[in-house]
């Protein structure tokens, strides 16, 4: 990681698809059982100038982008002899009886846990087919615990097969409630509360498992039993949900940081979302590419949100839709070192993809307007009703222009008709998006408030029903809920073929967004707990944190 870091230094409304069918009280009430508080963490006080908010300081410097240390190479030999064992494991032939289909299972599982699945991608993706073709999973008294059935389906629905939610029916009793002995099966409550997090909309049985594995996984919690940290881990944010894997030369060359002194210096946090989104070696150009992306687009946003007058911001929205360099001597100084950058940056990004760039710069204008639209509303002091603002704020998150640069960076040798493809993927770019926006909102609204931004779904919601903040933003973790189900059906819809990276990217989008906001603004004012993640997985990646394991 450090030597690409060194490199770059070198239809429907949202709302009403979003909108929960239930009645708010019985949604809250069964929402609260099963959630744990978000903890916001505001940004320290602040001076102000010109009555515009000034961020922190970035908290990182370059001292750590050294060469990786001869000493520490890899034996490549090593690594080939324990990948044709693994290779081995996961082709066994579970019918000869040289390998269970659990044991399958639980081999797939923990190599994707430990971030190695593209290593074994073909085998993995063999291994389900055969497992889903077969319809395999009755073979012995242990393989049809509740452990084995929801793991079985959490990995054949992560991997984009149609798999039913009956496998829960064969837990309940003849009266519809979930047999007594699964309240003291930890490990099977654990696997049960994981494989609810993949439900599509409408799925009540799946729902039905998550609130009986909340229920007993916290009394669980409440004991003795030598497995808070694991079980703490698991109710914070579900497995599905979390990052898989916990540039500066470009960065100074064209010099926003310093020419434009009210804008957040995230350089090494932008790289940080590339890693969370695709970490596979591989991939390395494109977390190059998406790192600058997301680095400019932090820009630009301070510049609509903090500096801009709305007829200086008009004029750049208009250019950047026409994609005209000529535009730039008809705007103020400061707008043109943001436009210079943003121009050639995409223009070289979409260089060796050239029929890329105008869908790139489509994507780039239709975020500015939405950019605008928020702008104009902070101007007036005008808080929009929760739809108005989620029907411009999916696109104003940026998720889509990131994702857009993604496929295209990963799909470099790509034919006219090939782009057309990218259409198919509208749902999941949509609810990947949403969740990116509302897990922003929740971890952002106060400090937004204080910089008189007024729109966000948490004040929108507030102004629009007269609640208070915790009220809404119980509100606000149930449309994350829904929008994850519907990303879910996106991505099985689009899974034509397994192992599609660009699926794979957008909803690691999503995962990002919950680690980012988890506990705060981890991108605008990243604190203490924020650099300790940072630094595991890009600086620290091979420490161990957690050695507590259920047999």
């Amino acid at each position: 990681m450090a030597l690409q870091l060194y490199q770059v230094v070198s239809t429907q409304t949202i709302f009403v698809l979003c909108k929960p069918k239930q009645r708010l009280p019985q949604i809250l009430k069964q929402h609260r059982r099963q959630r744990l508080s978000i903890k916001c963490v505001s940004k320290p006080e602040v001076s102000q100038l010109d009555s515009r908010m000034v961020y922190q300081p970035t908290i990182w410097s370059d001292d750590f982008i050294k060469l990786l240390d001869a000493s520490i190479a890899i034996n490549y030999e090593r690594v080939n002899e324990l990948e044709q064992k693994v290779r081995s494991l996961l082709n066994a032939d579970s019918e000869n009886g040289s390998l269970s289909v659990l044991q399958v299972l639980e081999h797939i599982d923990d190599i994707e846990r430990l971030g190695l699945g593209y290593r074994f991608q073909n085998d993995i993706i063999r291994a389900l087919s055969t497992i889903a073709e077969r319809n395999i999973f009755n073979i012995g008294e242990k393989e049809d615990s509740v452990y084995a059935a929801s793991l079985r389906f959490r990995l054949l629905r992560k991997h984009g097969y149609n798999v039913s939610q009956d496998f829960v029916r064969r837990f309940k009793d003849s009266k519809g409630d979930f047999m007594g002995f699964l309240k003291t099966d930890l490990k099977g409550l654990i696997n049960l509360y994981e494989a609810s997090y993949l439900a599509f909309e409408g799925e009540r049985d799946l729902h039905e498992a998550k609130l009986f594995a909340t229920e007993y996984l916290t009394n669980f919690k409440d004991r003795e039993c030598g497995a808070h940290e694991l079980i703490n881990h698991a109710l914070e944010l579900p497995l599905y949900r979390r990052m898989l894997r916990l540039e500066a030369r470009w960065w100074k060359n064209i010099g926003l940081a310093s020419k434009l002194s009210f804008v957040r210096d995230r350089l090494m946090e932008c790289f940080f979302w590339t890693v969370g989104m695709v970490f596979e070696p591989q991939y390395y150009s494109c977390r190059v590419g998406l790192t600058k992306v997301a680095a400019l687009i932090t820009v630009i946003d301070d510049i609509y949100d903090l500096y801009g007058s709305l007829n200086e911001l008009k004029i750049f929205t208009d250019a950047v839709k026409r994609w005209d360099i000529t535009a730039i001597e008809h705007m103020p100084e400061y707008l043109q070192v943001g436009y210079r950058a943003l121009f050639n940056t995409v223009t070289e990004l979409g260089f060796n993809t050239p029929i890329a760039l105008p869908i790139l710069a489509k994507e780039w204008g239709d975020l500015l307007e939405a950019f605008y639209v928020e702008a104009k509303w902070t101007h007036n002091k005008y808080i929009p009703k929760l739809e108005d603002y989620l029907n411009n704020a999916w696109r104003s998150v940026s998720g889509v222009v990131i994702l857009s640069h993604g496929y295209f960076l990963i799909n470099k040798e790509m034919k006219k008709d090939a782009i057309e493809s990218l259409e198919k993927y509208h749902e999941l770019l949509k609810w990947s998006s949403t969740i990116f926006r509302l897990c922003n909102d929740l971890g952002t609204s106060s400090d937004e408030i204080k910089q008189g931004k007024t729109a966000n779904a948490i004040s929108c919601y507030m102004h629009e029903n007269g609640v208070c903040e915790e009220v809404a933003r119980e509100y606000i973790n149930i449309l994350i809920d829904e929008a994850w189900r519907k990303m879910i059906k996106a991505q099985v819809a689009c899974s034509q073929e397994s192992g599609d990276p660009f699926i794979d990217m957008a909803i690691n989008l999503a995962r990002i967004s919950h680690c980012t906001y988890q506990y705060g603004d981890g991108h605008g004012a990243p604190d203490a707990k924020a650099k300790d993640r940072v630094l595991s997985v890009i600086i620290e990646p091979s420490e161990k944190r957690s050695t507590y394991k259920i047999n």
